[in-house]
């Protein structure tokens, strides 16, 4: 019986078979860590009750009703805020009223009592002073400070709820128009250097006097994390029950705003179909020569580890996709064992 002799073994298919091999665990490697961190922000939506809305998407419209959005931009008043009392207003989202007496004060220096008159923003109790008698304040504000808000506020283009308006800080001096103020309040005050004073003289003033002045919200740029209901931005709790809603003076991102929320991988899309190249590309390497050129039988072979793999990563998040890959595994699966048997080389 003759001695068979066996084939030479190729020493240029181990190099090749190492290379696919490497390009199969990068692909997996890449889709791992792109599902990961996919995965990582989809588990911060559900936290937050929803993903949330931003840049472009953030417009009010039927597909973002019901969503978390962040809206950013300078706020449009459509109605000034207006003191009624007074009848003064001004074109910014808050107006505030401020209201000071002028009372005694009374300082202790090692045992030493004085009395000065000065402007205050609240009642000093002088019954508490030394010498009540001849240093008596008058008590409570016949007015006190208030707060006005605008009853329409818009930023980009949704309206704001007032308690997202009522959140609004950052406070600034303004001067605002007195020269219609009801008859009751000129007859009573007078106009000096954007205030109002009460009392016969306002170059000096008596204990009892007051002194109103304004003050305005008016920011250049806010940015608003609320949910859109019918146009209007309200105040929106994440899946805990813990309020959610922000407004932020400035332009913010969404990690501005909430520094824990988990970011989707930059170019996520880009990175699973750069997996899928780099997996078919190692196939094609390490399947043996006849059936080398079968690019079809490659792609479902290659296909069979990923889907796998990105579905084990979304069980118990998005099982749907979860399903929905392994049964995307089967097929390839399927394919590949079929394109095996029917393509023989």
């Amino acid at each position: 019986m003759p001695l068979r002799i066996p084939p030479a073994i190729d020493a240029r298919a181990w190099p090749r078979r190492l290379a696919g091999a490497v390009l199969v665990l990068i692909a997996l490697l890449l889709l791992g860590l792109t599902e990961h961190t996919d995965r990582l922000r989809a588990m911060g939506e559900d936290a937050l009750g929803g993903f949330v809305l931003t840049g472009d998407a953030a417009k009010p419209g039927p597909a973002s009703d019901g969503q978390l959005v962040l809206a950013v931009g300078a706020p449009e008043v459509v109605q000034p805020a207006l003191d009624p009392q007074f009848n003064v207003s001004v074109n910014a989202p808050a107006l505030l009223r401020k209201v000071e007496m002028f009372q005694w004060q009374e300082t202790d220096y090692g045992g030493r009592r004085n009395y000065e008159q000065e402007w205050f923003d609240h009642p000093v109790d002088s019954s508490k002073f030394g010498d009540p008698a001849t240093h008596a304040n008058p008590g409570a504000f016949p007015i006190g400070p208030a707060r006005f808000d605008s009853p329409e506020v818009r930023v980009a283009g949704f309206k704001l709820d007032p308690a997202l308006v009522a959140s609004l800080a950052g406070v600034e001096n303004v001067s605002p128009d007195l020269s219609r103020l009801p008859p009751n309040m000129a007859a009573t005050f007078q106009v000096r250097d954007g205030t109002l004073l009460s009392g016969s003289n306002p170059d000096h003033p008596q204990i009892g006097d007051l002194r109103i002045s304004w003050m305005q919200i008016d920011p250049a740029q806010i940015s608003v994390l609320a949910r859109n209901r019918g146009g209007t931005l309200v105040q929106a709790s994440d899946a805990s029950g813990r309020p959610l809603a922000q407004v932020q003076i400035g332009r913010r991102s969404l990690t501005d705003i909430l520094t824990d929320a988990p970011q989707p991988p930059h170019f996520k899309w880009a990175r699973r179909l750069l997996a899928v190249l780099l997996a078919w590309l190692g196939v094609a390497l390490l399947l043996p020569p006849p059936r080398r050129r079968d690019r079809w039988l490659a792609l479902a072979i290659a296909a069979v580890p990923l889907a796998l793999l990105a579905g084990a990563y979304w069980l118990g998040v998005r099982n749907v996709a979860a399903l929905a890959l392994f049964v995307i595994a089967a097929i390839a699966l399927a394919g590949a064992a079929w394109r095996w048997r029917a393509h023989p080389h």
